[in-house]
């Protein structure tokens, strides 16, 4: 079974749990606001488009966890609030170290050659907790993933609210991250390279310090833009308007 360039497949464990996929999986393209943001930190594009990277997942359940400090998985306590019919979502003490597993009733298919990597929702964080990193080869593993969450204090307990996002999936081509190397960049320019790289860079300093404060929301948005510190286009620029996906077929 090969899914298609640009699909994430996802295939439930039984039909019944379909009309629940959507509640779960949250497309964070489109989502570019965040409720602890001030207005300024939207001028910031880096941030306005890491905000709508992968896709969350949410919880399906009002609960609350805590760790007591042990390594063993008695250690972290778990209360579940109410369960849904058909229980599509569980929420366990499985591996200790101070963490909790969440699994869902499908499991994830990737075109070949991408990986899915687990990360925290970006910008997004509920206190006392934290998502743990993982990378899964779901084009080749054809069975559920957990999503593994680490309390990080004991004897507090984390409260959890139907619907918050707990952890988030993005794609990644395999072997990309694995494949780029740190050198010194003196070694592969030429010093006039370099002197027009410095140039641009103090030019930018300038703006900030002398232009940008007098423009509205003390922001030139010359990045925002696509524009260098001279007013060049850059030759590809990604903008921070993304359509929001929507989950098909459940």
């Amino acid at each position: 079974m090969i899914v298609p360039e640009n699909i994430i497949a996802v295939i439930s464990d039984h039909t019944n749990f379909d009309q629940y996929i959507p509640d779960i999986i949250h497309p964070m393209a489109g989502n570019k606001r965040r409720d602890w943001f001030v207005q300024h930190a939207y001028f910031c594009l880096p941030l306005v488009i890491g905000n709508q990277y992968g896709f969350g997942i949410r919880s399906m359940y009002d609960f609350t966890a805590e760790w007591d400090g042990s390594e063993n998985k008695d250690g972290v306590k778990i209360e579940i609030n109410k369960l849904e019919p058909y229980q599509p979502q569980t929420i366990t003490s499985h591996f200790g170290m101070g963490t909790f597993t969440v699994q869902n009733r499908f499991h994830f298919r990737t075109p070949p050659g991408v990986n899915l990597m687990t990360i925290n929702p970006p910008n997004t964080w509920i206190d006392g907790i934290q998502h743990m990193t993982g990378v899964i080869e779901t084009d080749n593993l054809r069975r559920d993933f957990t999503f593994n969450i680490k309390l990080t204090r004991p004897n507090h307990k984390v409260h959890v609210k139907k619907g918050d996002l707990i952890g988030c999936v993005l794609p990644i081509p395999r072997y990309f991250a694995d494949s780029f190397n740190v050198v010194n960049g003196r070694n592969i320019f030429t010093e006039q390279e370099i002197a027009e790289e410095d140039a641009i860079k103090a030019e930018f300093q300038f703006r900030r310090e002398n232009i940008d404060i007098n423009m509205p929301n003390r922001n030139g948005r010359l990045y925002a833009k696509g524009l260098d510190a001279f007013e060049q286009k850059f030759a590809d620029h990604q903008t921070a308007v993304k359509k929001h996906p929507k989950l098909t077929g459940f």
